[in-house]
């Protein structure tokens, strides 16, 4: 179910799968293809990140700040952080070099490999 994606804590594999996925197809698709990969890739960032926040905001989940991780869990920095960071990739497209949108999907994947290994050791 695509829904399962959405529930990186209680499906850890099958988030990191799916990103990996999106990221590599978003990377090597824009070198290859079209640099509409990237941004579509980017794009599902967003959304992503912003569902993420939204179902942490409603489960009213909060995290003690013990390490980057945990600091990264709290819906408030995460949804900043990840927009920032894939909205600086969106534009680097149109505006500067496209390798920046490519470092900000590399970014994302070592996003979602940090929080595979923290949900994958607590679960």
């Amino acid at each position: 179910m695509v829904f399962r994606i959405y529930a990186p804590s209680k499906n850890p594999k099958e988030s990191f799968i799916t990103i990996s996925v999106i990221v590599f197809a978003g990377i090597l698709g824009s070198m290859f293809i079209s640099v509409y990969f990237a941004i579509v890739a980017l794009l599902f960032w967003v959304q992503y990140t912003a569902i993420l926040s939204y179902v942490q905001f409603s489960k009213r989940r909060r995290y003690e700040i013990t390490s980057f991780t945990t600091f990264i869990l709290n819906p408030h920095f995460r949804f900043f952080i990840f927009f920032f960071i894939a909205v600086l990739g969106i534009a680097s497209i149109f505006y500067m070099a496209p390798w920046i949108a490519y470092a900000a999907l590399a970014a994302w994947w070592l996003f979602s490999l940090n929080f595979y290994r923290h949900y994958a050791k607590f679960k």
